[in-house]
């Protein structure tokens, strides 16, 4: 223990709420006892019992390492199917602070649910037992869908097969629901995902039935054993299940199992959908005969194996942070996509950016991979084209167009031919911004004095990445020359030069460049947000302990 049993006694006197003290073990691995709480607001005293780890004060795999039991509070929010108290407290290394701290955690949960009575307003998902199949695991990621399902609708579900991948000690097959098809009416429901994973082929499928309410004990514990559904599921379904798993018996894969979405509306009224995993080698059912000879279908007394089920609608998925509505629903054109463009095209992925269109004519070769978004897997591959599938890999919500091919070319070439430049025009008005990474300054020109509607974001890193130079429409070429030309340190001298007779290039490294363009397009964000864009120059201080912003 890192922890005296007097250190432990004493600040336990000290704490007021709290007597009775009794059933007291302290050993080197654990320490339990029961103790009562009682104060103002309570009509009784209650009693916990209370286990402390060895870890303690420290958390052990991000979890508490001294816990609060009470069978009996099981009915109430944040208690676990054994009692225990869920809860999570703030770093702490100090022992009688900590402690104190947990004991006043336990406190303010009894006043808020127990005393005050108060109810969460936002879903707590189901405590859910997840099982294997035949030493697998198995998960179902689904979005919201614009259609509503009506109690007691069933059909079956559209099931892409993602990957599987190591899990735990063992595997886990991770799929993605395409769609529902309702089996009375044949609508098809689709999920919110891009045309890249709605349109790729069906792996395998699976059932659904909605039964609108919760499969719970508790509004918290989900049922662990199949007759915990008898009055929720109507025999019309049943009778769909049991002829459906006769059905496929014969051409199954026995290793595969059947998955069963059940879905219940949450306290939000979204949809969830909590997936059984059913082998149809076996018989989930009992069969009993009414006094009119009708067969009455009856599930069995039997254990139910439970998938990992994960609501990734847009909302949930890039919940935790994501750029301003205004740029993510935008039609975003990025021009040149190495080591900025790339990365770039990655971030605003990552920070839930919906319509993506890439152009570069270029070629990825290993030697691209060391500071740009690429991977050695691809090793020869158009750059539009692995990347492309590297943001279909990051965000089941992009669609990606790519460029291929000869488009900057044309650009220069017809240019000047007016009846060609209106076209131009019209296709990339056709964006809200085109962010121009390609570090061509014919282009840039050609760019500033073409009529677009789209702002053009100019994306520009000197030698050895001292500076970020982002240059903003109107007049980005005259902005971005005279930074480079007058203002800014770029030493042209020291640059690599490869194997092959071809143009040298910037020395800077992975970090070197991401550094810079995260830090641009955090500045581009919130400008966007404020309705404003700016030309601005990131530099480094000669020591490179900070980076500071200059807007124009």
């Amino acid at each position: 223990m890192r922890f005296s049993r007097e250190e432990l006694l004493d600040t336990i006197s000290s704490i007021s709420y709290v007597s009775n003290l009794r059933d007291f073990n302290f050993d080197k691995n654990l320490v339990s006892f029961n103790i009562a709480f009682y104060f103002d607001g309570l009509n009784e005293e209650i009693t916990f019992e209370v286990t402390i780890n060895s870890q303690y004060p420290f958390k052990f795999s991000g979890s508490e390492t001294i816990s609060f039991r009470n069978i009996d509070l099981i009915e109430y929010s944040h208690v676990m199917n054994d009692g225990s108290v869920c809860f999570h407290n703030q770093h702490c290394i100090d022992f009688r602070q900590k402690l104190i701290q947990d004991f006043d955690a336990i406190k303010s949960w009894v006043t808020k649910y127990i005393v005050k009575e108060e109810k969460d307003s936002h879903y707590e998902h189901l405590i859910v037992n997840n099982g294997t199949f035949e030493g697998s695991h198995y998960s179902y990621q689904f979005t919201d869908v614009k259609e509503s399902f009506k109690k007691g609708e069933f059909g079956t579900v559209s099931l892409k097969l993602l990957i599987d991948s190591p899990y735990c000690q063992s595997r886990i097959n991770n799929y993605l629901v395409q769609s529902f098809t309702d089996s009375s009416s044949f609508a098809i429901k689709n999920c919110d995902w891009n045309s890249y994973y709605i349109d790729s082929s069906q792996s395998e499928q699976g059932l659904y039935v909605f039964i609108k309410n919760a499969p719970a004990i508790n509004e918290r514990f989900s049922f662990d054993d199949w007759n915990n559904f008898e009055d929720l599921i109507d025999q019309e379904f049943l009778q769909y299940l049991s002829r459906y798993m006769i059905g496929i018996r014969s051409t199954h894969n026995s290793k595969l199992p059947l998955p069963l979405f059940i879905g219940f509306h949450t306290k939000d009224r979204t949809i969830h959908w909590q997936v059984a995993l059913i082998n149809v080698n076996e018989n989930i059912f009992e069969g009993l005969t009414d006094i009119n000879g009708k067969y009455i279908y009856k599930l069995r007394n039997k254990s139910i194996t439970w998938a990992m089920t994960n609501n990734s609608s847009y909302s949930y998925f890039f919940g935790r942070g994501s750029f301003n509505e205004r740029l993510t629903n935008s039609k975003i054109l990025i021009i040149g996509v190495g080591a900025v463009g790339s990365n770039v095209a990655k971030t605003l992925t990552r920070c839930g950016c919906r319509n993506i269109s890439l152009a570069d004519y270029d070629i990825k070769k290993p030697e691209n991979i060391c500071r740009s978004e690429y991977e050695f897997i691809y090793a020869y591959a158009n750059k539009v084209d692995e990347l492309r599938t590297l943001l279909y890999n990051i965000s089941p919500f992009i669609d990606v167009d790519i460029i291929q091919g000869s488009l900057t070319q044309y650009i220069k070439i017809e240019a000047y031919a007016r009846e060609l430049a209106a076209g131009i025009e019209t296709i990339f008005s056709n964006y809200d911004y085109i962010f121009d990474c390609s570090t061509d300054d014919d282009l840039m020109y050609i760019l500033d004095n073409l009529n677009v509607t789209a702002d053009i974001i100019n994306l520009s890193i000197t030698n050895h990445a001292e500076s970020l130079v982002c240059g903003v429409s109107p007049n980005t070429y005259k902005f971005v020359r005279h930074q480079f030309d007058n203002i800014l340190k770029n030493d042209v001298k020291d640059l690599y030069n490869p194997i092959g007779c071809w143009s040298p290039t910037f020395k800077a490294s992975y970090n070197d460049i991401s550094t810079l363009v995260q830090f641009a397009l955090k500045h581009i964000n919130i400008m966007v947000s404020n309705k404003k864009l700016n030309s601005f120059v990131i530099n480094q201080d000669n020591n490179y302990e900070y980076l500071k912003v200059s807007k124009f």
